[in-house]
């Protein structure tokens, strides 16, 4: 059966190997565009790092960026709908921190970012507008997303770390296993799940008749909400423990695949 809508998450999903553009998926995702299911772009990334999918600006889908803390159309400058979290928030939660992993620390805006002299910057030469103590990041304006590293423990390890320390104040998860670990911090409640959740209720769509796409568990809260979620074989272990479909990897094009495979 036709899905109501699509929603799929990019990189180790949509996106093929080195995180760049797969042209099956591409392909798919017009073709089920044309055919009038509507498609959800629900990423980690920030909304400037969306290059991968300007192949899709003649859809202007809808993007769920900074793990739900953002929404609004690829082509838009600006996010329609923000999340901020409270400054203060974040401040207990960096403060609750064990010193002795030295954690560091960056900060995503609706479109600036900036970060601590201690946080590397990304390897893509994105360099970030502002590079402060968190204590002043935060004061900057509204913060969408906290990275929060150490390079003393895994990221399995210091996601159990940050959540003791974000108590029920924060959101912790993250997107990508590193052996020094960097955690993706939102307010509480909000996630790729609950911001896909308000685009269903406004459109009108039961989130049983959407299907779903991902594969880390940033992606987890989206999958538990539709009737249809899929894993790639790449995911995360943990993401193999909640009965959702398994499918190919994202180098092969699996998501485009299973989106040809509704128009049959």
């Amino acid at each position: 059966m036709k899905p109501a809508l699509v929603a799929t998450d990019l990189d180790g999903t949509f996106l093929g190997a080195g995180s760049e553009p797969h042209p099956g998926n591409i392909a798919a995702a017009k073709a089920i565009a044309a055919a009038g299911i509507p498609l959800v772009i629900a990423t980690g990334r920030p909304r400037r790092w969306l290059r991968q999918i300007h192949a899709l600006r003649e859809l202007n889908p809808l993007v769920i960026a900074s793990n739900g803390a953002s929404v609004g159309p690829l082509c838009s400058d600006h996010p329609d709908v923000i999340h901020p979290i409270p400054a203060d928030s974040i401040l207990d939660f960096a403060a609750a921190l064990p010193a002795e992993l030295e954690p560091s620390f960056a900060v995503e805006f609706a479109v600036e970012w900036g970060r601590e002299e201690s946080y590397p910057p990304p390897p893509n030469n994105d360099e970030a507008e502002y590079i402060e103590d968190i204590g002043t990041l935060v004061e900057r304006g509204d913060v969408l997303k906290l990275l929060a590293r150490t390079r003393h423990l895994d990221t399995n390890d210091w996601a159990r770390v940050t959540l003791d320390a974000a108590g029920s104040d924060l959101t912790c998860t993250f997107s990508w296993f590193d052996l020094q670990g960097t955690v993706e911090v939102s307010a509480m409640g909000v996630s790729k799940g609950s911001a896909l959740a308000e685009v269903l209720e406004t459109l009108g769509i039961d989130p049983a008749d959407v299907a779903a796409f991902g594969d880390m568990p940033n992606d987890l809260e989206m999958l538990r909400l539709v009737g249809s979620p899929f894993v790639m074989a790449g995911s995360h272990a943990s993401m193999f423990e909640h009965g959702f479909t398994a499918i190919g990897h994202h180098h092969e094009g699996a998501v485009g695949e299973q989106l040809r495979s509704y128009l049959a």
